[in-house]
């Protein structure tokens, strides 16, 4: 298996082009919809839903209010978790600290490491990248339902996806942050 990462907006756009690729694993369902309405791959489905958390400054939820305080989130065009940090930037309680310094990472892996390279003082990122760090609300944003599809069928894509549905594979897949599929 070789794995190729980036956010799902890039990784859909390479699909649509053409990359060479079995199977995507997306942070959202309407990437993949996208691509199977276009006529490639097989029907979606979701196998976890993300978590989206605050790092920096003890993960005091009330340091999103304050614009003196930076903030990394990935890049909302091409990133769910960076339209699910929008969803969470524009509700009352922060809409005054919108004149905050806002970097916007690539994706969200870049997004935290401008959080804990110092460059930055908050960050909204996948509890996957910060177990420890403060939960936001599910009902702040749009639920992070992660999706995968088989983009082309092959033993080595079949044999992921079995070895994605052993129970001991669940299990860690939820300990890395995210919450079963209802």
């Amino acid at each position: 298996v070789t794995l190729s990462s980036a956010s799902t907006g890039v990784l859909s756009n390479q699909v649509l082009h053409g990359a060479p690729v079995d199977l995507l694993f997306a942070a959202d369902r309407e990437s993949p919809d996208k691509l199977f309405h276009a006529g490639i791959g097989q029907q979606p489905f979701c196998y976890a839903i993300g978590q989206l958390v605050l790092v920096g400054q003890h993960g005091d939820l009330d340091k999103l209010a304050q614009p003196g305080l930076s903030l990394a989130i990935a890049n909302p065009a091409t990133a769910p978790y960076g339209r699910a940090a929008m969803e969470v930037l524009q509700r009352e309680a922060f809409i005054d600290a919108r004149e905050r310094k806002l970097v916007r990472g690539n994706n969200a892996v870049q997004a935290y490491q401008f959080w804990h390279s110092g460059a930055v003082a908050l960050a909204l990122v996948p509890r996957s990248l910060a177990p420890e760090a403060t939960t936001i609300p599910q009902a702040w944003h749009q639920p992070l339902r992660q999706h995968a599809m088989v983009l082309k069928e092959s033993a080595a894509a079949s044999a992921l996806l079995q070895w994605l549905q052993r129970a001991e594979v669940r299990e860690q897949i939820t300990g890395a942050g995210y919450l079963p599929c209802p």
